[in-house]
């Protein structure tokens, strides 16, 4: 269907450049967060950060034995699928995302398309064993539609799993306080994802908004590693953060609360200046919720 899943044309290559960032061409301006390279190499770093969670997996969910067709919404730079590929060689596996910045060298088993999960499913009812989503804060305006289009194209049986790590910090000590530049940070990007009508925090509803799809057997998952692993990825966070203040800040500031960039980009600084002094012993969540087709 051609009105469904763009083929690559100048449309969709024709990215657009804002404030110094270039974003996805395809439903301009339905993701706020950039697609340029060096969000790239944050995303791949995401995906490091999430198997170290997971202790070296794709999923929490029990898998299905020889999986035939799983599908990754908003691949990104495709790499969680690219691995699922590769550890599922039984099994063709679907990336779909606004921007076309996957590899081209990828396992046999493995392709990807430019497409809006928002928009209607351009899948058969009841043809996927597996269907994930990751991190996708920010850019679903209806998750309960969501879960219920992934219930529709799953198979009897199938899998539904989010990971949503929260896009929040807290801290037990008092050291985050309320006037700090950080929790104003982040009172501004949930206040501004709601005016824009695709809330950031989400994690914590999910495993509600899947039971009401129908699905069954939903299980909250939380992984809590070793002290040793949890300091490796406490750094390694401490650098996305960093990494991630902009792609998620920026446009969100500027087309929403309608503050220049000059504005931003001091604010931003400040706020990194916080996390670099590492005064404030904050930490964040990690949703994972999968489910059952009955």
């Amino acid at each position: 269907d051609t009105d469904s899943t763009a083929s690559l044309t100048n449309s969709v290559l024709n990215y657009v450049y804002e404030n110094g960032r270039r974003y996805h061409a395809y439903r301009e301006g339905t993701y706020v967060l950039p697609n340029d390279e060096s969000e790239q190499d944050r995303l791949d770093l995401v995906h490091h950060i999430m198997l170290m969670l997971l202790s070296g997996k794709l999923l929490v969910a029990p898998i299905i034995e020889n999986p035939h067709r799983i599908l990754d919404l908003g691949t990104g730079t495709g790499i969680w699928a690219i691995d699922c590929a590769d550890e599922y060689p039984s099994a063709e596996v679907i990336g779909n995302d606004l921007s076309p910045i996957q590899p081209h060298w990828v396992p046999p088993n493995c392709r990807f398309e430019v497409d809006d999960f928002e928009q209607e499913w351009p899948y058969e009812s009841g043809t996927f064993d597996i269907v994930h989503a990751r991190t996708l804060s920010g850019s679903v305006a209806d998750w309960k539609k969501m879960h219920g289009q992934a219930f529709d194209v799953l198979k009897s049986g199938g899998i539904w799993e989010v990971q949503e790590p929260a896009v929040w910090a807290w801290s037990d000590d008092g050291t985050l306080k309320d006037d700090s530049y950080y929790m104003q940070m982040q009172y501004l990007t949930e206040e501004a994802s709601v005016k824009m009508g695709r809330r950031f925090n989400t994690g914590a509803d999910q495993k509600k908004w899947m039971e009401e799809a129908g699905f069954i057997d939903v299980l909250p998952f939380g992984p809590w590693p070793k002290d040793k692993k949890l300091k490796e990825i406490g750094f390694m966070q401490k650098m996305q953060l960093q990494d991630a203040l902009e792609p998620y800040c920026l446009a969100l500031f500027t087309r929403v609360l309608g503050w220049s960039n000059e504005r931003v980009m001091v604010f931003l600084g400040k706020v990194r200046e916080e996390i670099r002094e590492g005064k404030q012993h904050a930490y964040t969540k990690a949703y994972f919720v999968y489910g059952r087709k009955p």
